[in-house]
Order: structure tokens, then sequence, then C-alpha cells
């Protein structure tokens, strides 16, 4: 077929007048078909398919023969059946002692409500979904908290009033469903001769409602000196608070400024539910003072079985803490540092374990929550760790995290608030904190009643004051439990007020004896190179006072002390080879300034501190922590230059690292792979790593507004990283101030 059309194609003709008979020709001719083969099998199972085997469906014309329909007795009870209703009464038992044995049993009666996260802050209300378990929604209701009774009394006193509305709205939608009085449902009974009678109960409902408007209406109009309880009628002086006259004169010091004011409005006193809860007990104290000075003989005895056991014996505080925590009370533990205040935590996570309840490790930066999250995994079974840009098993029994993803749990109603028995606040001075304190607060007033607090510190001052507020917040009992002094003392050393030169030169000279005499017993003097006396200030603080003296000259040759770079750097490089010589590293310098840190460690590119077998430990940790992240951050200018510090056992640490880069540092400092660090003063918040030693370059820094010197508190967190129970007898401290001489020694006294 187709070479005979490619043989009439060739035959045609361009013109216009040419014959078209080739092409006639061809669609003249007619085509028979191949008669296609089929293959008798497939057709005869194509038959036996379609006409033999039985069908699983009927045609559309056997469907209306097939359709039939049967009378079936309608049983219209079934129509009346309601469905279970909740249960107004639980059975909950009676407990006494430490372990809890079961003495009775007594009915509790359980308001029904159809309260949910949306409508209610009730600890009753119905749990949200589970993906709002951990961190709630934004449109929850947060949980009550606990201590403010008036919140519950206005709760009380709210379905007080509400009841009598309640109960004629559901009068009404009766009367609508009834439809008393033209024969509706239920109106009569079978056999009786009337229905119930709602009349008298109807005028009573107005009697009493209309007698309550009267009372209110007259209560309003009353004359403030014609108030109940302003004055009787032989015109004596009521009593205040329900105290006679000598009661009166015996707490006039302490009474209440606000029983001493007139009663302006007296339609607006608290009266009832509300009056019992504001009516504050005279007297009450909430904080209590436990006194360690006394061995607790028979601890054993009231602590028989302990949730955690330990290889060591317990100080006098951690067991008074462990005492009271089985009791069920808050505890707040003002122990120096290194005195042992994570065994509390340890022994509250235990016991919420126990419980199999939760507990909630807050700390302040998330250094001190990575490094807690690697140190209780390795002692108990679940623990979990939340904090901004880390979630990692969030329904564990024991959960870590910052103060501020606390404070939105809370806010935003986390049905895991429900399951919480204890709260532990490690560095809870930070509610001192001028921009961050506001977070410790919202949360302490915040957390419900059944929560107990445990809150950790080394630096409060005025532990006593500090509990009474929490206490007198929360209504609850505070033991505070104090320790007299740290277990590793620290060996400050400090520069004389004349500075080294003319002590070195008395003590050179031929009355060194005299002037050994003179010198204070707490005057040390340092054996430093001229570099570190020499040391400028950081960049954008001002010389000190001293350095403006008449004549006074700095190491450089210059007034104020100002070093230069070389000088600077050669200061660090005498100090760590001070230290290594004293077998006093690792050490934490501690720098306020993230530029200084980078600084003071690219000024040591020549020293190296680490042995062989160190390196290549080191090099073991790097690979396998850098080992999760894509092969382009590998090779991140950070992390090339973190590789090269720390193989030489250097590294720094502040704010402006990656947070895999800092818990890096955290680990192989813990593991004492890093012998020099320098750090900012977030590096001291808590984290029990084993520093030997803490350098201040400085005691002073700049706070957000303008430089000042350290605050007590301060250098005390920052200094009590210098010692680890278990690990040193002695912690050393060295000061190396800015400008060319010493302070005076008064400076370092405040």
């Amino acid at each position: 077929m187709a070479s005979e059309l490619s043989e009439a194609m060739e035959r045609l003709h361009v013109d216009g007048d040419g014959s078209f008979d080739a092409i006639d020709d061809i669609f003249d001719k007619t085509i028979t078909p191949e008669p296609q083969r089929h293959d008798p099998d497939q057709l005869r199972a194509e038959l036996e398919a379609k006409y033999l085997s039985p069908s699983t469906t009927f045609s559309t014309e056997w469907l209306d023969k097939l359709q039939q329909r049967w009378d079936t007795p309608t049983d219209y009870s079934l129509l009346f059946r309601v469905a279970p209703t909740q249960s107004r009464t639980v059975t909950r038992f009676v407990r006494h002692g430490l372990e809890g044995r079961v003495t009775g049993y007594r009915n509790v009666t359980v308001p029904a409500s159809h309260a949910t996260a949306k409508s209610s802050t009730s600890m009753l209300r119905k749990p949200a979904g589970r993906a709002d378990f951990v961190r709630g929604a934004a449109g929850f209701f947060p949980f009550a908290p606990g201590g403010l009774d008036g919140i519950e009394s206005t709760a009380a006193l709210e379905d007080q009033l509400r009841a009598p509305i309640d109960e004629a709205d559901s009068r009404k939608k009766l009367e609508k469903v009834i439809k008393l009085g033209e024969g509706g449902l239920l109106e009569v009974a079978p056999g009786l001769e009337r229905g119930i009678d709602f009349s008298k109960r109807r005028k009573l409902a107005d009697a009493d409602s209309e007698r309550q408007a009267k009372e209110v209406e007259d209560v309003l109009d009353q004359e403030p000196e014609a108030a109940p309880g302003a004055g009787d009628e032989e015109g004596e002086k009521p009593p205040v608070n329900g105290k006679d006259e000598s009661d009166e004169d015996e707490q006039e010091d302490v009474e209440d400024i606000d029983s001493i004011l007139p009663v302006e409005f007296p339609a607006l006193e608290p009266r009832g539910t509300l009056a019992a809860s504001s009516a504050r007990k005279a007297g009450r104290e909430w904080a209590h003072m436990v006194d360690i000075g006394k061995e607790m003989t028979n601890f054993r005895e009231l602590v028989p079985d302990m949730a955690r056991e330990w290889p060591f014996e317990l100080d006098t505080f951690q067991k008074e803490a462990i005492y009271h925590l089985e009791n069920g009370d808050s505890v707040f533990v003002a122990a120096h540092t290194s005195a042992g205040k994570t065994v509390v935590a340890e022994y509250a996570i235990a016991l919420a374990a126990r419980h199999m309840t939760k507990a909630i490790y807050t700390s302040p930066i998330k250094a001190l929550s990575n490094q807690k999250f690697r140190d209780f995994r390795q002692t108990f079974d679940e623990v979990g760790i939340l904090t901004g840009d880390v979630q990692i098993n969030p329904e564990a029994s024991c959960l870590i995290m910052t103060t501020e993803i606390l404070r939105s749990m809370l806010y935003r109603g986390a049905d895991l608030i429900r399951d919480v028995e204890f709260v532990i606040f490690d560095e809870v001075h930070y509610v001192n904190d001028f921009e961050r304190g506001v977070v410790w607060e919202e949360v302490i007033i915040m957390l419900p009643e059944h929560v107990s607090l445990i809150l950790l510190s080394a630096t409060v001052p005025n532990t006593h004051e500090f509990a009474s507020w929490v206490g007198r917040t929360k209504q609850k009992d505070i033991y505070v439990i104090s320790t007299p002094k740290r277990p590793i003392v620290d060996a400050e050393k400090k520069f004389i007020e004349k500075g080294w030169k003319d002590a070195n030169a008395a003590i050179q000279g031929n009355d060194k004896p005299k002037a050994l005499r003179q010198l204070q017993p707490r005057q040390l003097v340092v054996a430093v190179t001229r570099e570190e006396v020499g040391r400028r200030p950081a960049e954008g603080r001002e010389p000190a006072a001293w350095c403006h003296a008449p004549g006074h000259m700095g190491r450089a040759g210059r007034p104020g002390g100002f070093t230069s770079a070389a000088q600077d750097k050669n200061l660090w490089v005498h100090l760590v080879q001070f230290l290594k010589k004293g077998n006093l590293l690792p050490a934490c310098i501690f720098v306020f300034s993230k530029k200084r840190c980078e600084e003071n460690a690219d000024a040591l590119s020549n020293q190296d501190f680490c042995t062989a077998q160190e390196k290549s430990a080191i090099h073991m940790i790097i690979e396998k922590s850098v080992a999760r992240l894509k092969p382009e951050d590998r090779v991140l200018p950070q992390i090339i230059r973190l590789r090269e510090l720390l193989s030489r056992g250097i590294a720094v640490h502040h704010g402006g690292l990656l947070p895999i880069v800092k818990e890096l540092v955290e680990i192989l400092f813990a593991q004492t792979l890093v012998k020099v660090l320098f750090a900012t003063e977030t590096f001291a918040m808590g984290l029990n790593l084993p520093t030997r030693t803490v350098v201040f370059s400085g005691y002073r820094k700049h706070d957000g507004h303008s430089f000042r010197n350290l605050l007590p508190g301060e250098y005390t967190q920052m200094a009590g990283r210098a010692g680890r129970r278990g690990l040193d007898t002695v912690g050393s401290v060295i000061i190396v101030p800015g400008g060319g001489e010493a302070p005076p020694l008064r400076t370092y006294g405040r």
C-alpha cells in the first residue's frame, strides 16, 4: 500500500490542469481486512464468566422485584433512654504518715460543670487536646494561681448570686417544655387528679427576690455614719476585727493601715465569703528558719525509705531539706557554692518519679539547662528538656527548661501543669535582676496551689525576707535552710593599695622585716609580671580615679595606665604561664565583653596546654559533635576557629557563639580538656564545672546603662566557680584590675 502511494505521487504533475486519475484509482480500490483469529479457550472463559458464573450484583429490572418491607412493632421506650450522668461524688482515701498509709476513706462531692480550657481556670476542667498538652494554646485560660483566696472567694460569690437566676431560667425552660395549664406532657400522672403545683414555689421565690433587692437598696442608701459596724446604740467604739480594746492596744503597732482608715463606702465592704478570705491572720509567719547546727541523729527513723540513696553521708542541711520534701513542704536552700544543693534537686526528681508525678527544673540560661540535662540523663530514666530551640522527650517525669518557657506554659494553660508536683528554681537570686527578675516573680505567683516550691541559691543576702514574700504570696510555709560557710575555701589574691612596685622595693630592701610588719594579713602580693599590672581598662571604660592622680604614670609611660596591644598580649601570656607553673589550671577567666574574650584568646596563639592524648580526645569529641551538621555548616568560620583553639586547650564562651559551639565547650571543659577558658559572666550561673582557678579581668562591668563595680552577689557567684567539692581543697581567685596600679582595698571591701 505504501509503495503504490509513493508511485502515484511520483506520477503527479504540479500544473493546475493535470489529471488526478492516479489518485482516484487508489481510492477506488477496496481493501479487505484480514480476519482476526481468537483463542477458543479465551472465548469460552469470557462466555462462562458472563452467562454461567453467579453475579454479585442484581440488574435494575431484578431490583424492583426483590425489594420488600416487613412491618415490625416499634418500641418507643427506646427513645426515652437517658445517657448516664456524671458522678457527683468520688471516694478518696485518707492517708497518714510519710509512707502514705491508708487509714480510711471519705466521699467528696464533685460539682458538675462543663468547664473547658477556654472557659474556666479550675483544675477540674476538661483536658484539652494532646497537641496542646505540653505548651498549651494562646486561647486557653491559665490555671488558678495558688494562694490567692480572693479569686476562689469571688468565684464562690458569683455562683451564690447566680443560683437564683439559674433556678428561674430552668423553671422557665421547664414550663416551656411541659406547657403547664395546656394539657402538656407529664402534667398529670396516670391515676392522679392533678400534676405538680409550682405556684407556691414561684411565690416564695418572688418574695425572696424582692426581699434581697430591698436589703441591697437599704444598704446602698445608708449613710457612712450609720453603717453597720461603725458604732452601736450605746455610742461605744466597736472592736476592730472582732478584738477587745485590750487586744487592740497590744497590737496597735502592728495593726494594718487599712483598718485605721475610715470606711467611706460601707456598701463596698467585703462581706460573707469575701470578708472571710480578706481577713488576714494576725502574726502569721510564713518563713521558718531551720537550725542546722543540730545534727539529725534520727534521720533514718524520720525517712526510713528514701527515694534515692547516695554513696556518701549527707550533710545536715541536705537531711533537713529531704525531710521537709517528704512532708510535702516548700523549702528555700540558701547554701554556698559547692555545698551540694543539687542533692536536694535530685531527691525531688526521684520523689516525683516515685509518686508518678512530674518535677520541673528551671534555670536562667540555656547553658545550665543543657548541662543539667546531660547530668540528670545519666542518673534518671526519664529526663526531657524544653528550650526555645530544643524539645526532647517533653512528657518525661523530669523536665528541664528555662524560666521563660515555664511562664509561657502557665499563661497558656498547659495541661502538663496538672501533673507537676515540684518546681525547682535554680539560681533564684535572678529575681533581683533588673530586666529578667519579673519572670521569676510571675512564675512564683502563677503556680497552682498543689505545686511545691524548691528555691536554690547561693547569693541571696536577705533569705528570710525573700522567703516571707514567697510564703505570703502562695499562702504556704517556706522552710529556709542555710549553710554557714563554703566547704571549699577560696584563696583570694589581691594587690596592695600602693601597688606592687613600692611593695616589691620595700620587701627587697634592707628594712624588709619592717615592711612585712606593716602589711595587713589580707593585703596579699601576687608575684606577677610588670605587664600584668600595666593592663589597660576595657574599651569604653573610664580610667580609674587613682590613675588620674597628679604625677601618676602608667607602665606604658602615659598617664592613665593604658597599654599597647603587645603589652596586653604579654599580660595573658605571662598570667597563664604563672597558673601553669602553680598547678592552678584549669582556669576560667571572666571578661565582661564578648569582643575582649575573642581578643584575649587570640593573644595566646603560641600557647599549647594539651598533650597528644588530650588532643586526640578533643578531636574525636569535635568530630562526633559536628557530624550532625550539614556539610556546608561544618566549615563555618566559627567552627574552624573553634577547632584551632580547642586543639591547644583554649576556648571562649559567650552569648555570641552558636548553641552547638557553646555546648561543645561546656562538655570539653567538664572533662578538663579545656585548660584556659575566657567567658562572660553567664558562665557563672550554676554550671558545675571543675574550675580550679577563677580570674577576674576587672572589677567593673557595663550593666546596659553605665559602668559600675561588681555587686557582692555577682562577685560571690563568679568566685564560687573556683574549687569544686570532691575535686579541690582550695579554690584560687585572682583579680587583674584595670589601670596602671591596683585600686584601694576599700574598693574590694565594698
